[in-house]
Protein backbone atom coordinates (compact mmCIF):
# COMPACT_ATOMS: atom_id res chain seq x y z
CA UNK A 1 0.00 0.00 0.00
CA UNK A 2 2.84 2.38 0.80
CA UNK A 3 4.44 2.01 -2.64
CA UNK A 4 1.08 2.70 -4.28
CA UNK A 5 0.75 5.89 -2.26
CA UNK A 6 4.01 7.26 -3.63
CA UNK A 7 3.00 6.45 -7.19
CA UNK A 8 -0.26 8.33 -6.75
CA UNK A 9 1.58 11.28 -5.25
CA UNK A 10 3.18 12.00 -8.61
CA UNK A 11 -0.15 12.47 -10.42
CA UNK A 12 -1.24 16.03 -11.16
CA UNK A 13 -4.69 17.05 -9.92
CA UNK A 14 -4.93 20.61 -11.26
CA UNK A 15 -8.47 22.03 -11.38
CA UNK A 16 -9.96 25.00 -13.25
CA UNK A 17 -8.73 26.64 -16.43
CA UNK A 18 -5.42 25.50 -17.89
CA UNK A 19 -2.82 28.06 -16.75
CA UNK A 20 -0.72 29.81 -19.38
CA UNK A 21 2.82 31.18 -19.20
CA UNK A 22 4.45 32.87 -22.17
CA UNK A 23 7.48 35.05 -22.83
CA UNK A 24 6.90 37.41 -25.74
CA UNK A 25 9.94 39.50 -26.61
CA UNK A 26 10.55 41.52 -23.42
CA UNK A 27 7.20 40.69 -21.86
CA UNK A 28 5.95 37.87 -19.67
CA UNK A 29 2.26 37.00 -19.52
CA UNK A 30 0.57 34.48 -17.24
CA UNK A 31 -3.01 33.47 -16.41
CA UNK A 32 -3.90 31.16 -13.55
CA UNK A 33 -6.54 28.47 -13.08
CA UNK A 34 -9.19 31.06 -12.08
CA UNK A 35 -8.49 33.10 -15.27
CA UNK A 36 -6.80 35.94 -13.37
CA UNK A 37 -4.02 37.31 -15.59
CA UNK A 38 -0.79 39.24 -15.17
CA UNK A 39 1.65 40.71 -17.69
CA UNK A 40 4.83 42.63 -17.07
CA UNK A 41 7.77 44.14 -18.84
CA UNK A 42 10.75 41.96 -18.00
CA UNK A 43 13.93 42.88 -19.83
CA UNK A 44 16.52 40.22 -20.52
CA UNK A 45 19.32 42.01 -18.72
CA UNK A 46 21.78 39.42 -17.42
CA UNK A 47 23.29 41.88 -14.97
CA UNK A 48 19.95 42.45 -13.27
CA UNK A 49 19.74 46.17 -14.03
CA UNK A 50 16.64 45.74 -16.16
CA UNK A 51 14.42 48.66 -17.09
CA UNK A 52 11.56 50.29 -15.28
CA UNK A 53 8.79 48.30 -13.65
CA UNK A 54 5.54 48.14 -15.62
CA UNK A 55 2.81 45.55 -15.08
CA UNK A 56 -0.80 44.93 -16.03
CA UNK A 57 -3.14 42.84 -13.88
CA UNK A 58 -6.65 41.85 -14.79
CA UNK A 59 -9.06 39.69 -12.86
CA UNK A 60 -11.53 37.50 -14.72
CA UNK A 61 -15.20 38.22 -15.33
CA UNK A 62 -17.12 41.20 -16.74
CA UNK A 63 -16.25 43.36 -13.73
CA UNK A 64 -12.74 42.04 -13.17
CA UNK A 65 -10.38 44.64 -11.70
CA UNK A 66 -7.91 46.13 -14.16
CA UNK A 67 -4.74 47.88 -12.98
CA UNK A 68 -1.51 49.23 -14.42
CA UNK A 69 1.40 49.56 -11.99
CA UNK A 70 4.71 51.35 -12.50
CA UNK A 71 7.73 51.48 -10.22
CA UNK A 72 8.97 54.83 -8.92
CA UNK A 73 12.65 55.59 -8.29
CA UNK A 74 15.20 58.38 -8.57
CA UNK A 75 14.90 58.36 -12.36
CA UNK A 76 11.11 58.29 -12.34
CA UNK A 77 9.96 60.11 -9.18
CA UNK A 78 6.47 60.73 -10.56
CA UNK A 79 4.24 59.34 -13.35
CA UNK A 80 4.20 62.90 -14.72
CA UNK A 81 7.74 62.27 -15.96
CA UNK A 82 6.63 59.49 -18.31
CA UNK A 83 6.78 59.97 -22.05
CA UNK A 84 5.14 57.73 -24.62
CA UNK A 85 7.29 57.70 -27.76
CA UNK A 86 8.49 61.11 -26.63
CA UNK A 87 5.02 62.58 -26.08
CA UNK A 88 3.66 63.70 -22.71
CA UNK A 89 0.91 61.45 -21.39
CA UNK A 90 -2.54 62.93 -20.69
CA UNK A 91 -3.34 63.64 -17.02
CA UNK A 92 -4.35 60.38 -15.33
CA UNK A 93 -5.52 59.67 -11.75
CA UNK A 94 -2.50 57.71 -10.54
CA UNK A 95 -2.61 56.34 -7.00
CA UNK A 96 0.83 56.92 -5.46
CA UNK A 97 2.23 54.55 -2.82
CA UNK A 98 5.45 56.26 -1.77
CA UNK A 99 6.34 53.53 0.73
CA UNK A 100 6.12 50.79 -1.89
CA UNK A 101 7.65 53.12 -4.51
CA UNK A 102 4.81 52.39 -6.91
CA UNK A 103 2.01 54.16 -8.72
CA UNK A 104 -1.17 52.41 -9.83
CA UNK A 105 -3.86 53.28 -12.33
CA UNK A 106 -7.19 51.43 -12.22
CA UNK A 107 -10.36 50.87 -14.20
CA UNK A 108 -11.25 52.96 -17.24
CA UNK A 109 -8.14 55.12 -16.82
CA UNK A 110 -5.94 52.02 -16.89
CA UNK A 111 -7.71 50.81 -20.04
CA UNK A 112 -7.17 54.19 -21.69
CA UNK A 113 -3.44 54.09 -20.99
CA UNK A 114 -3.12 50.46 -22.11
CA UNK A 115 -4.70 51.25 -25.46
CA UNK A 116 -2.37 54.21 -25.92
CA UNK A 117 0.63 52.00 -25.18
CA UNK A 118 -0.64 49.27 -27.49
CA UNK A 119 0.31 51.30 -30.56
CA UNK A 120 3.56 52.72 -29.17
CA UNK A 121 7.14 51.49 -29.06
CA UNK A 122 8.47 52.63 -25.70
CA UNK A 123 7.89 54.46 -22.47
CA UNK A 124 10.67 56.80 -21.39
CA UNK A 125 11.11 59.14 -18.46
CA UNK A 126 11.92 62.84 -18.44
CA UNK A 127 12.38 65.01 -21.51
CA UNK A 128 15.39 64.15 -23.61
CA UNK A 129 15.96 60.70 -22.12
CA UNK A 130 16.38 58.09 -24.85
CA UNK A 131 16.80 55.03 -22.61
CA UNK A 132 13.46 53.21 -22.40
CA UNK A 133 11.71 52.94 -19.10
CA UNK A 134 9.89 50.03 -20.73
CA UNK A 135 10.02 48.67 -24.26
CA UNK A 136 6.49 48.07 -25.53
CA UNK A 137 7.39 45.73 -28.37
CA UNK A 138 5.62 42.49 -27.44
CA UNK A 139 3.14 44.10 -25.06
CA UNK A 140 0.21 43.96 -27.46
CA UNK A 141 0.71 40.24 -28.07
CA UNK A 142 0.86 39.66 -24.31
CA UNK A 143 -2.39 41.58 -23.80
CA UNK A 144 -3.99 39.69 -26.68
CA UNK A 145 -3.23 36.47 -24.82
CA UNK A 146 -5.07 37.86 -21.78
CA UNK A 147 -8.09 38.87 -23.89
CA UNK A 148 -8.22 35.39 -25.38
CA UNK A 149 -7.91 33.58 -22.05
CA UNK A 150 -10.63 35.71 -20.45
CA UNK A 151 -13.01 35.64 -23.42
CA UNK A 152 -12.74 39.39 -24.14
CA UNK A 153 -11.67 39.34 -27.78
CA UNK A 154 -13.62 41.89 -29.86
CA UNK A 155 -15.38 43.22 -26.76
CA UNK A 156 -15.75 46.78 -25.52
CA UNK A 157 -13.34 46.18 -22.63
CA UNK A 158 -10.69 44.17 -24.50
CA UNK A 159 -7.11 45.22 -23.87
CA UNK A 160 -5.65 44.57 -27.30
CA UNK A 161 -8.47 43.80 -29.73
CA UNK A 162 -11.55 45.85 -28.92
CA UNK A 163 -14.83 45.38 -30.70
CA UNK A 164 -18.62 45.68 -30.37
CA UNK A 165 -19.21 42.68 -28.10
CA UNK A 166 -20.69 43.59 -24.72
CA UNK A 167 -18.40 43.47 -21.70
CA UNK A 168 -20.75 41.05 -19.90
CA UNK A 169 -19.87 38.36 -22.43
CA UNK A 170 -16.45 37.88 -20.85
CA UNK A 171 -15.88 34.47 -19.31
CA UNK A 172 -16.62 34.33 -15.57
CA UNK A 173 -13.95 33.95 -12.96
CA UNK A 174 -13.56 30.35 -11.87
CA UNK A 175 -13.67 29.49 -8.16
CA UNK A 176 -10.49 28.53 -6.37
CA UNK A 177 -10.41 24.74 -5.96
CA UNK A 178 -10.64 23.56 -2.37
CA UNK A 179 -7.77 21.52 -0.97
CA UNK A 180 -8.46 19.88 2.37
CA UNK A 181 -5.59 19.87 4.84
CA UNK A 182 -5.46 17.18 7.49
CA UNK A 183 -2.81 18.01 10.12
CA UNK A 184 -1.96 15.31 12.62
CA UNK A 185 -2.34 15.76 16.35
CA UNK A 186 0.25 13.04 17.00
CA UNK A 187 3.82 14.42 17.05
CA UNK A 188 6.72 12.35 15.81
CA UNK A 189 8.86 11.37 18.80
CA UNK A 190 12.67 11.39 18.53
CA UNK A 191 12.39 13.06 15.13
CA UNK A 192 16.12 13.75 14.78
CA UNK A 193 17.00 10.08 15.33
CA UNK A 194 14.25 9.05 12.91
CA UNK A 195 15.62 11.38 10.19
CA UNK A 196 19.13 10.04 10.80
CA UNK A 197 17.87 6.49 10.35
CA UNK A 198 16.21 7.39 7.05
CA UNK A 199 19.45 9.02 5.85
CA UNK A 200 21.42 5.91 6.77
CA UNK A 201 19.08 3.74 4.69
CA UNK A 202 19.19 5.96 1.57
CA UNK A 203 22.89 6.14 0.75
CA UNK A 204 22.51 5.03 -2.87
CA UNK A 205 19.80 7.57 -3.66
CA UNK A 206 21.67 10.42 -1.97
CA UNK A 207 24.78 9.54 -3.98
CA UNK A 208 22.72 9.59 -7.18
CA UNK A 209 21.69 13.17 -6.36
CA UNK A 210 25.32 14.14 -5.53
CA UNK A 211 24.26 15.21 -2.05
CA UNK A 212 26.92 16.92 0.05
CA UNK A 213 28.50 15.53 3.22
CA UNK A 214 27.44 18.63 5.19
CA UNK A 215 23.78 18.21 4.22
CA UNK A 216 22.60 16.35 7.40
CA UNK A 217 22.18 19.67 9.22
CA UNK A 218 19.07 20.21 7.05
CA UNK A 219 17.49 16.84 7.98
CA UNK A 220 14.02 17.04 9.56
CA UNK A 221 11.14 14.65 10.25
CA UNK A 222 7.46 15.27 11.01
CA UNK A 223 4.35 13.26 11.67
CA UNK A 224 1.88 13.03 8.77
CA UNK A 225 -0.81 10.89 10.39
CA UNK A 226 -0.97 8.18 13.03
CA UNK A 227 1.13 5.76 10.99
CA UNK A 228 3.28 7.81 8.57
CA UNK A 229 6.04 10.42 8.79
CA UNK A 230 7.41 12.97 6.33
CA UNK A 231 11.21 13.12 6.31
CA UNK A 232 13.22 15.86 4.60
CA UNK A 233 16.79 14.79 3.93
CA UNK A 234 19.22 17.64 3.13
CA UNK A 235 21.10 17.38 -0.14
CA UNK A 236 22.76 20.53 -1.55
CA UNK A 237 23.47 23.69 0.45
CA UNK A 238 23.85 26.74 -1.77
CA UNK A 239 24.66 30.32 -0.91
CA UNK A 240 21.02 31.26 -0.38
CA UNK A 241 18.96 28.08 -0.53
CA UNK A 242 19.09 24.39 0.37
CA UNK A 243 17.71 21.38 -1.46
CA UNK A 244 16.11 18.39 0.23
CA UNK A 245 14.81 15.01 -0.85
CA UNK A 246 11.46 14.20 0.79
CA UNK A 247 10.53 10.72 1.96
CA UNK A 248 7.47 9.11 3.49
CA UNK A 249 8.11 6.35 6.00
CA UNK A 250 6.11 4.25 8.45
CA UNK A 251 6.54 5.71 11.92
CA UNK A 252 7.68 2.32 13.16
CA UNK A 253 10.16 1.55 10.35
CA UNK A 254 12.49 4.31 9.12
CA UNK A 255 14.27 1.81 6.92
CA UNK A 256 11.12 1.40 4.81
CA UNK A 257 11.16 5.06 3.71
CA UNK A 258 10.46 5.78 0.05
CA UNK A 259 11.10 9.04 -1.86
CA UNK A 260 8.16 11.24 -2.75
CA UNK A 261 7.60 13.09 -6.01
CA UNK A 262 4.96 15.74 -5.39
CA UNK A 263 2.22 16.44 -7.98
CA UNK A 264 3.78 18.23 -10.93
CA UNK A 265 2.89 21.89 -11.35
CA UNK A 266 0.97 23.03 -14.45
CA UNK A 267 3.17 24.28 -17.32
CA UNK A 268 5.85 21.80 -16.21
CA UNK A 269 6.53 18.28 -17.47
CA UNK A 270 6.29 15.20 -15.29
CA UNK A 271 9.54 14.00 -16.85
CA UNK A 272 11.34 16.98 -15.27
CA UNK A 273 10.38 16.03 -11.70
CA UNK A 274 13.61 14.94 -9.98
CA UNK A 275 12.34 14.40 -6.44
CA UNK A 276 14.71 17.11 -5.16
CA UNK A 277 13.19 20.36 -3.87
CA UNK A 278 14.48 23.73 -2.67
CA UNK A 279 13.12 23.66 0.84
CA UNK A 280 11.06 26.52 2.20
CA UNK A 281 9.59 24.56 5.08
CA UNK A 282 6.91 22.31 6.51
CA UNK A 283 3.90 23.99 8.12
CA UNK A 284 2.42 21.50 10.56
CA UNK A 285 -0.69 23.63 11.15
CA UNK A 286 -1.75 23.47 7.50
CA UNK A 287 0.01 20.17 6.70
CA UNK A 288 1.76 21.90 3.81
CA UNK A 289 5.24 21.51 2.36
CA UNK A 290 6.45 24.54 0.43
CA UNK A 291 9.33 25.17 -1.93
CA UNK A 292 10.86 28.50 -2.93
CA UNK A 293 13.41 28.24 -5.70
CA UNK A 294 15.23 31.48 -6.48
CA UNK A 295 16.58 31.56 -10.00
CA UNK A 296 19.41 33.68 -8.60
CA UNK A 297 20.18 35.59 -5.43
CA UNK A 298 18.29 38.70 -6.58
CA UNK A 299 15.06 36.64 -6.53
CA UNK A 300 13.99 38.53 -9.66
CA UNK A 301 13.14 35.12 -11.10
CA UNK A 302 12.23 31.76 -9.66
CA UNK A 303 9.26 29.74 -8.52
CA UNK A 304 7.33 28.85 -5.39
CA UNK A 305 5.09 25.83 -4.89
CA UNK A 306 3.07 24.34 -2.06
CA UNK A 307 1.67 20.85 -1.56
CA UNK A 308 -0.91 20.04 1.11
CA UNK A 309 -1.45 16.70 2.84
CA UNK A 310 -5.11 15.61 3.05
CA UNK A 311 -4.44 12.68 5.36
CA UNK A 312 -3.71 10.22 2.56
CA UNK A 313 -1.78 12.04 -0.18
CA UNK A 314 -0.35 15.40 -1.24
CA UNK A 315 -2.14 17.87 -3.53
CA UNK A 316 -0.76 20.95 -5.23
CA UNK A 317 -2.15 24.00 -3.45
CA UNK A 318 -0.12 26.92 -4.91
CA UNK A 319 2.30 27.68 -7.74
CA UNK A 320 4.03 30.88 -8.85
CA UNK A 321 6.65 31.00 -11.57
CA UNK A 322 8.87 33.48 -13.42
CA UNK A 323 11.50 31.86 -15.59
CA UNK A 324 13.05 35.04 -16.98
CA UNK A 325 15.55 36.94 -14.83
CA UNK A 326 14.98 40.58 -15.72
CA UNK A 327 16.03 42.52 -12.64
CA UNK A 328 12.50 43.16 -11.33
CA UNK A 329 11.33 43.25 -7.69
CA UNK A 330 12.25 40.18 -5.60
CA UNK A 331 9.52 37.52 -5.60
CA UNK A 332 7.32 39.26 -8.16
CA UNK A 333 6.47 35.94 -9.81
CA UNK A 334 3.14 35.43 -11.61
CA UNK A 335 0.57 33.15 -10.00
CA UNK A 336 -0.25 30.14 -12.16
CA UNK A 337 -2.23 28.05 -9.69
CA UNK A 338 -4.15 28.97 -6.56
CA UNK A 339 -6.47 27.11 -4.20
CA UNK A 340 -8.38 27.58 -0.99
CA UNK A 341 -6.82 25.42 1.74
CA UNK A 342 -9.39 24.26 4.27
CA UNK A 343 -8.14 22.64 7.48
CA UNK A 344 -10.18 19.81 8.90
Amino acid sequence: MLIGLFALAALADVQGAAPIYREIKQWVVACDNTRACFAKYDSTDDEGAGGGYLSVTREAGPNGRLAVTIGLDDHLPSPAALRLDGAVLPPLPWLIDAKAEQATLEGASALRLIRLMGNAEKLTFAPGKDAPFAALNGMKAALLAIDEDQGRLDSQTALARAGPRAADQALPALPEPVVYAHPTAKPLLQSAAFAAAVRASQGALLKKHDCEDEAPIADEAYGLNDTLALVLIGCIQGAYQTSVIPFIAPRNDAGAARPVIFPVEPTRRAADASGEYIVDGWDAKSATFSETNKGRGLADCGSSSAWTWDGKSFHLSAFNDLERCGGGPPGDWPTLYRTQVVIR
